[in-house]
């Protein structure tokens, strides 16, 4: 027997919809029309398989614990949407796709566990301006199209 979360059950557009997690429930409120499709234009992205892969290197402090390391990489990597989080040469290497997570909510799930990322101000107007046009990248995704 199945057991849903009421937590993450969404109502939209009279439609009730279950979600697999927190952060599924958060992005599908956020953009539900990355998610779901109309009768007038057909599939939502997320429907049609669409990925955006993105990649970038995110300096953090690291602990001298080396198990704390690796909790760090092992959480990121089942993260929804993480394809592959590593670390090289001190810095965090991570892979993703966009239609599932952006880099603004790995960076805060990364500082939920109390491990700081390291920025200068370069670093931080960098990240925003990143933070910035994965906004604008998903909400053009989200714009429903004509299936063919």
């Amino acid at each position: 027997m199945l057991l849903l979360k009421s937590d993450n059950i969404v109502q939209f557009k009279g439609i009730n919809f279950w979600l697999c997690s927190e952060q599924c429930r958060d992005r599908f409120n956020q953009r539900p029309s990355l998610y779901i499709g109309d009768p007038k234009h057909g599939k939502s992205v997320k429907q049609h398989g669409v990925k955006v892969e993105k990649k970038h290197t995110i300096k953090l402090v690291l602990p001298d614990n080396h198990e704390s390391i690796d909790l760090l990489i092992q959480y990121l990597n089942s993260l929804m949407g993480v394809i592959q989080a590593r670390i090289n040469q001190g810095q965090l290497e991570i892979e993703y796709d966009l239609i599932q997570v952006s880099l603004g909510e790995i960076e805060s799930f990364i500082k939920s566990t109390g491990i700081a990322i390291e920025q200068s101000w370069i670093d931080k107007v960098h990240n925003a301006l990143i933070h910035y046009n994965e906004d604008g990248e998903l909400d053009n995704l989200g714009h429903p199209y004509k299936d063919n």
